[in-house]
């Protein structure tokens, strides 16, 4: 969990502060503003849910599983934000220049959250496994 939420904020910056997206000179300032806004606050609830998992604690389990609720939180959106709001749009490039695969558009962006939410998944599994051997519940 702790590379899925630190790597994950890590990426998003990486990508993000770019100029295909925050510096975009085709985005409204007001727009680059709150998608800045979004990557700190990703970056802030990453490191405490991290810190959650390390600290000592007499449930380890909460906090393992408030780590995995702010990775789903973060990556579950992206895959329906342009449902709820028809103007957004899951391609941060021209209009018309999506990348295809056999015709088939496909975008990184989801391919990339879809891979942290099957890391989470897996590493919630993992964890939760390990937790209960150590507190011998299975």
């Amino acid at each position: 969990m702790t590379f899925v939420l630190l790597g994950g904020s890590a990426l998003s910056f990486v990508l993000d502060w770019s100029s295909n997206h925050l510096l975009n000179p085709l985005w409204h300032p007001h727009a680059r503003f709150h998608g800045a806004l979004m990557l700190f606050l990703l970056a802030g609830v990453s490191i405490m849910a991290t810190w959650l998992i390390w600290r000592r604690s007499k449930e380890p389990e909460v906090a393992f599983t408030v780590a995995t609720a702010v990775s789903v939180a973060y990556w579950t959106p992206l895959f329906y934000v342009p449902f709820l709001l028809p103007s957004a749009t899951w391609w941060a490039g021209r209009p018309g220049t999506e990348p295809r695969v056999d015709g088939v558009v496909v975008y990184p962006n989801l391919i990339v959250a879809g891979l942290f939410l099957v890391i989470t998944l897996v590493a919630y599994r993992l964890g939760k496994t390990g937790l209960a051997d150590r507190h011998g519940l299975r």
